[in-house]
């Protein structure tokens, strides 16, 4: 049985809901302000600062302490960590704004390298710049995280980390290693720019460290991942439904509706329906109602 004790996580992440989702629903600041303006002008000096003026330290779990550098003291910046990793995104928004998003990777992870149309089991904190947590998520209990339905920030950076590897202790828990671990640095045009969640104001740049355990790539375990199931190939694999059903082709284990399921689409046997084209028309037949 593929992840026993994922089920039961998985009912956690069903039943909950994270702040790093992309949250609509919340109160908004009327009008919001001009998106450039906002970056430039007011944050991002201030995000520089912050960097320059605190430092993080970790322990042997990855676990992050952020404090406020000593001018007397010997700490290293968050700007001047030799590890530090900068980002130009471009807004989602407006394309003639780019920013720079900043992370800093711990460990890159040793399995299988995140995507950005995975979900990843994963735990994390995270801060706004005065210092107070607002959202957490413990080792013991981490959420699922679908990359289509959270902040960009985060699908920008965890493409760049790989889920690790754990072991079923037998009696409900797991004991994960070698996982991914870092730290980002966001501004709000990346995180809920003018939208006010609880304990983050509205234009808040944000911090967040994490650790991503474990990586699904394919959400209707079909044998075609999330990422190969973007037929069009235009980075949103939420508008590809082959069968026109009303149900995106990666959450649907009959991408075709031809009534038979995609992963028994697999006429050479090889665990790969991509690659199989009975008719030879240049659709595989788990995407050809004609052919099975």
């Amino acid at each position: 049985m593929k992840y026993r004790f994922l089920v039961i996580i998985s009912l956690f992440f069903l039943l909950t809901a994270s702040t790093c989702n992309d949250d609509t629903d919340s109160e908004s600041v009327e009008p919001p302000r001009d998106r450039t303006e906002q970056y430039n002008n007011l944050e991002k000096d201030s995000i520089m600062t912050y960097m320059q003026t605190h430092y993080y330290t970790t322990d042997a779990n990855f676990n992050v302490t952020i404090d406020t550098i000593d001018p007397a003291g010997s700490h290293t910046s968050i700007w001047d960590d030799p590890n530090k990793q900068t980002l130009q995104v471009v807004d989602p928004e407006v394309s003639t704004l780019t920013y720079d998003l900043y992370y800093i990777p711990f460990e890159e992870g040793t399995g299988k390298q995140i995507t950005k149309y995975d979900a990843i089991l994963m735990s994390y904190k995270g801060w706004t710049f005065d210092g107070d947590v607002f959202d957490e998520r413990i080792d013991h209990l981490p959420a699922w995280l679908r990359l289509y339905a959270v902040i960009d920030a985060w699908k920008e950076v965890m493409p760049n980390f790989k889920q690790g590897t754990y072991v079923d202790n037998g009696d409900g828990t797991v004991t994960f290693s070698d996982f991914g671990a870092g730290m980002l640095i966001t501004p709000s045009g990346l995180a809920y720019y003018d939208s006010s969640l609880s304990g983050i104001n509205a234009y808040s740049p944000l911090v967040f460290s994490f650790k991503t355990f474990v990586v699904n790539d394919d959400f209707d375990e079909d044998l075609v991942s999330n990422q190969n199931e973007d037929i069009d190939q235009d980075g949103d694999n939420l508008n590809d439904d082959t069968d026109g059903d009303g149900v995106a082709d990666f959450q649907d284990a009959d991408d075709d509706g031809d009534g038979v399921l995609t992963k028994d689409e697999d006429a050479n046997g090889d665990g790969n329906p991509m690659n199989d084209d009975t008719d030879n028309d240049g659709i595989p037949n788990y995407l050809d109602a004609d052919t099975h």
